[in-house]
């Protein structure tokens, strides 16, 4: 166990003008660094995702298969433990990233 978690809340944002992407919000424990912020928002555009402000939310709408696959790859690298909730993908295993077992009240990413 790391002591770092990411608690991912898969989301469905596949209305308006958006269709067929992959969504999440995140908690991060413990709060991160600048330089650690930095990092894990790498990751997130490495795995496709690109930061909608309207909607608040990581959307991937390219390889949106394979995006959230990648992204816990990505993060479990970078030495969090990965926890997931709320509209799951089915690319994503339980053993990837177990569903998180209470609401995180981290600060969002």
């Amino acid at each position: 166990m790391t002591g770092k978690t990411i608690n991912i809340t898969w989301r469905d944002e596949n209305y308006g003008p958006v269709s067929g992407a992959v969504a999440f919000r995140a908690a991060i424990e413990p709060y991160p660094s600048e330089a650690a912020s930095k990092k894990i928002q790498r990751a997130y555009k490495e795995a496709g995702f690109e930061l909608n402000f309207n909607r608040q939310a990581w959307i991937a709408e390219e390889n949106a298969d394979e995006a959230p696959e990648k992204l816990v790859e990505g993060l479990t690298a970078l030495g969090y433990e990965v926890y997931s909730r709320g509209a799951i993908p089915s690319s994503i295993s339980e053993e990837q990233a177990p569903e998180a077992e209470t609401p995180g009240s981290s600060p969002k990413l």
